[in-house]
């Protein structure tokens, strides 16, 4: 096996390839692993990797084309593969893991190393279960100083696998809400399974942020793990040009960091300063939040013109959970702007805390007397009876509709939801 990891190696230094498994995002050069799943075989498909020029294919076709490496198990082969790496890397590895913010988090991190000129990787988007960090292990650059890594688990003893398979050197908690606990027994037994992460035999140091009991989750911490409460923290921000100074207090301790952003993301310059500051000793820059680290539809506005008026999307149609939605609603509604919609997507994974956690939101929306409010998806749809006076709607395409017959009558529409409603094709109807 090490010779074909040799041969990686040197094609992947030689052209620069990026390691995939799909045959529809091969670029030239690119390295094409067959993937079999319960639903398919990807190296069924070489013959096209080869036609897109992928410099080199491993899958489990013996055939007599030239560069293409036959493997009786392509999935035993990543395992082991992924091994060979995490054992060769020569850099630290970190591992984030959190109910909400662990993209953000990943990638703030990754721009604030960067900005203190260390050699720095991170995992690619938001690929955190074992398949999306395996492809993320076979595409690290080896020769960094750090590599970044997210983790998401949506069941039981997930992180074990993930752990195991990383073996991080640092380890940082963001939060532990109530996403995906339809998959636990119980909101402790979704804080037993997130605090795995600290189990790495390599563990440095670690970092908690958490909000609950504590004295739980301090019977169940390892020694070199850290534990803050992010609200608890004396905090003053003011903004001076385009950057927010930001003073907070900490075990008798007064620091002073800048962000590019104000708000809830100076929570997490204040984490990812914490984090970072138990093993780097001295920093170069003193911005520990930075606006590039706000990918895809995380909070992105988005301006257009409809019928020659200016609307804004806000656009969180990415991912959503009883925690964050209820949050940003509040955030939203006291932003000072007029003519407001809202365009909630139903949440998923909750199991039987479903119907609870859907209520409630709509309980937040009457509280707050949200004058425009569109709820789509089943789970939100089936309280449509309680509630005639808000707009209730089984999926994306009759929302679409509404909001055509309403659209001269707003400016600012907040979207978000569960990747699952699609709500972002609601934005991709006005914006294109």
């Amino acid at each position: 096996m090490q010779k074909i990891y040799k041969i990686i190696f040197n094609f992947k230094s030689k052209y620069k390839s990026n390691i995939v498994f799909d045959t529809r995002v091969i670029k030239e050069n690119d390295i094409f692993i067959g993937l079999k799943t319960e639903k398919n075989d990807g190296s069924r498909f070489y013959k096209e990797a080869i036609k897109k020029k992928a410099c080199l294919a491993i899958v489990n076709v013996k055939t007599n084309y030239q560069n293409i490496i036959y493997v009786k198990d392509t999935k035993l082969f990543i395992k082991k593969f992924c091994k060979f790496i995490i054992d060769s890397y020569k850099g630290k590895i970190i591992a984030i893991t959190g109910s909400v913010g662990k993209t953000t988090f990943k990638e703030n991190i990754y721009h604030i190393l960067k900005n203190n000129y260390f050699k720095t990787y991170r995992s690619y988007k938001n690929y955190n279960n074992i398949l999306g960090l395996q492809f993320s292990i076979m595409n690290l650059n080896i020769n960094t100083d750090f590599s970044i890594f997210e983790l998401g688990i949506n069941k039981s003893n997930e992180m074990t696998n993930l752990v195991k398979t990383l073996r991080p050197h640092y380890a940082l908690v963001t939060g532990i809400e109530n996403s995906h606990i339809g998959n636990f027994r119980n909101f402790r037994h979704l804080v037993d399974n997130k605090l795995k992460i600290f189990n790495s035999d390599r563990l440095i140091s670690g970092l908690l942020n958490y909000n609950y009991d504590s004295h739980y989750v301090k019977t169940k911490l390892h020694s070199k793990v850290k534990l803050i409460n992010n609200n608890e923290l004396n905090k003053k921000s003011r903004k001076i040009k385009n950057k927010y100074i930001i003073n907070y207090s900490e075990n008798s301790r007064k620091f002073t960091i800048e962000s590019f952003k104000g708000s809830f993301y100076e929570n997490i310059a204040i984490i990812s300063f914490i984090f970072l500051k138990k093993f780097i000793k001295k920093f170069k820059s003193k911005t520990f939040f930075y606006e590039e680290s706000i990918i895809e539809s995380r909070g992105k506005e988005i301006s257009t013109y409809i019928n020659r008026k200016r609307v804004k999307f806000f656009d969180h149609s990415y991912n959503a959970s009883p925690y964050s939605l209820n949050k940003q609603i509040l955030i939203f509604n006291e932003r000072k702007i007029n003519q407001k919609v809202y365009i909630l997507g139903s949440m998923k994974e909750l199991g039987q805390h479903s119907d609870f956690f859907h209520l409630q939101i709509i309980l937040l929306a009457k509280k707050l007397d949200l004058k425009k409010i569109i709820f789509v998806g089943e789970e939100f749809y089936k309280f449509k009876k309680n509630f005639p006076k808000f707009n209730f709607y089984k999926n994306y395409t009759t929302a679409v509709k509404y909001l055509n017959k309403e659209i001269d009558t707003v400016k600012n529409i907040f979207v978000m939801g569960s990747r699952y409603n699609q709500l972002d094709r609601i934005i991709k109807a006005y914006v294109g």
